[in-house]
């Protein structure tokens, strides 16, 4: 980023930030995939939108009892409530989308505010054609909202007047409000103002983050609490095998280690040159991810040196977080609300070079970047176009295992009763299918401790499916040693999913 190249990206800049996010739009439209998400998540939010809507309150309305939801904060459920008025799955990608876009827009005015427009605008190119930022962009997931509001958050933090520091906060609130881990933006800009002497606005702006924290914190007491908090999560060695118990200091230690090395390793490669591609692995994919990672780095180490701000705290609070988590939750999805922050602050690092290599680093680096964005579009572009149309004659293109469970969630629709009660894998994505209430098998390698599960949820019905190892893992075994209390009412798909009546014991029978 020479001075030449910055001069003509400060002159240029509302046009060109417009015009990127108008082609990441294009881009998205071109890769968009009308299918749901498989993981669940997405599901879980679209229904929590669907109670929102009618009435019937923040509920799980997929399980047994419909209890009061408390693990999700409320505010994309709230946006696709409001959406379901206007259209169904379709509107609510349309709008992830949109949000991305905003983020690459929002991006480019960030890097001129913080580290000057020529990074400004060759981060948000970079973000224009991301892989990982095109797929989320029409996922149905907090991640097009979150990454929006924590760029929105920075960069009116970075405004000197107090009136955009009230919009920083409201930003961090609402970036809460979409994913618990926004606790990390709403310390972030408190802290930063302590560090710029702004005591007054470190103050107000400090007490809003302890309400908000302890808003949703006392909302989740007084709803459920004997479930498990945020933290506690955290802590497990690995949420689905809750056997395994909660790890220790040192072992918290080891995982930060192991995980921080994954997301530059394996992460960052995937994030920039795609998942699935096999791009996002091998030698030069993890040296792209300990020079990006280092860039970053240094340049925080220069940009702290001057002068702390809120990206500065939120760079370490965040990655200290997302380093923490257990080892099964590191993810592009986890990685992508940083990713603006750590572009920016790579192009912070490539500032202070030699004029020759910052020439070479400032244009020739992205471009390769850019161009194996474009590549991951054209070789998906085909596959996604056909899905889509596929989806149009009432065919959709999921994977094999997904289709087959959704099938079986269609039969249970039509062939079971509607207040049955059905276990199986994925309850939030069935319930969507079938519209009946269910919950997870419990997870024990003792069969008698996952029957007395399915007696204490009331199950009438169990599914077998091939989309998790759990299922074969616990609930197949338990089936075999239990063989009189299962009946097999439908099995299809390939690979089969299949349909078990559980049935009363023996000595609950007169």
């Amino acid at each position: 980023m020479t001075t030449d190249a910055g001069h003509w990206g400060e002159r240029h800049l509302a046009s060109l930030s417009i015009g990127l996010a108008a082609l990441h739009f294009v881009l998205g439209l071109l890769v968009f995939e009308p299918t749901l998400f498989p993981g669940g998540d997405n599901a879980a939010y679209l229904i929590l939108g669907d109670a929102l809507r009618s009435g019937e309150g923040y509920r799980d309305l997929y399980l047994p009892d419909t209890p009061l939801h408390t693990r999700y904060p409320p505010l994309l459920p709230t946006l696709l409530a409001g959406l379901g008025w206007i259209g169904g799955v379709g509107v609510a990608k349309v709008t992830m989308l949109l949000l991305t876009a905003t983020t690459v827009w929002v991006t480019a005015h960030l890097g001129r505010r913080w580290i000057g427009a020529g990074a400004g605008i060759t981060a948000a190119a970079l973000l224009a054609v991301n892989p990982t930022l095109l797929e989320y962009g029409h996922y149905i997931l907090s991640e097009a909202p979150f990454t929006l509001l924590v760029v929105v958050a920075l960069l009116l933090s970075l405004r000197p007047d107090g009136k955009s520091a009230g919009f920083a906060m409201l930003a961090a609130i609402a970036a809460f409000a979409t994913r618990t881990a926004g606790m990390t933006v709403l310390a972030a800009l408190p802290l930063a103002w302590l560090l710029e002497g702004r005591h007054r606005r470190a103050a107000w702006s400090g007490a809003a983050a302890v309400g908000a924290l302890g808003a949703w914190a006392l909302y989740q007491r007084l709803v459920a609490a004997d479930q498990p908090g945020y933290m506690a999560e955290l802590l497990l060695v690995d949420p689905y095998t809750p056997e395994a118990g909660t790890a220790g200091l040192a072992e918290l230690f080891a995982r930060a280690a192991e995980n921080s090395w994954a997301y530059v390793s394996r992460v960052l490669p995937e994030t920039f040159l795609g998942f699935g591609t096999g791009m996002g692995s091998g030698t030069p994919a993890v040296a792209l991810g300990v020079v990006i990672a280092a860039a970053a780095l240094t340049g925080w180490a220069i940009r702290s040196r001057r002068q702390i701000r809120a990206p500065e705290v939120l760079a370490v609070l965040y990655a200290g977080l997302i380093a923490a988590w257990p080892s099964v939750w590191t993810d592009r999805r986890f990685l992508l609300p940083l990713v603006p922050v750590l572009l920016l602050l790579a192009f912070a690092a490539l500032r202070q070079l030699p004029p020759v290599p910052r020439r070479w680093a400032a244009w020739v680096a992205p471009a390769v970047i850019v161009l194996f964005g474009i590549s991951w579009v054209g070789r998906a572009a085909p596959d996604r176009i056909a899905c889509v149309a596929s989806y149009r004659t009432g065919m959709p293109c999921d994977a094999p295992a997904n289709a087959s469970l959704y099938e079986a969630a269609r039969w249970a629709r039509d062939n079971t009763p509607p207040d049955a009660i059905i276990a199986n894998r994925k309850p939030r994505l069935f319930y969507w299918y079938a519209r009946r209430r269910g919950d997870l098998y419990p997870y024990s390698n003792d069969p008698s401790t996952v029957i007395r599960g399915l007696e204490a949820m009331r199950a009438d019905y169990v599914v077998v499916d091939r989309i998790s190892g759990t299922t074969e893992r616990y609930l197949v075994p338990a089936i075999q040693e239990h063989e009189s209390r299962f009946e097999m009412v439908y099995a299809g798909g390939d690979p089969a999913s299949a349909v078990f009546r559980f049935l009363p014991s023996s000595a609950n029978v007169d």
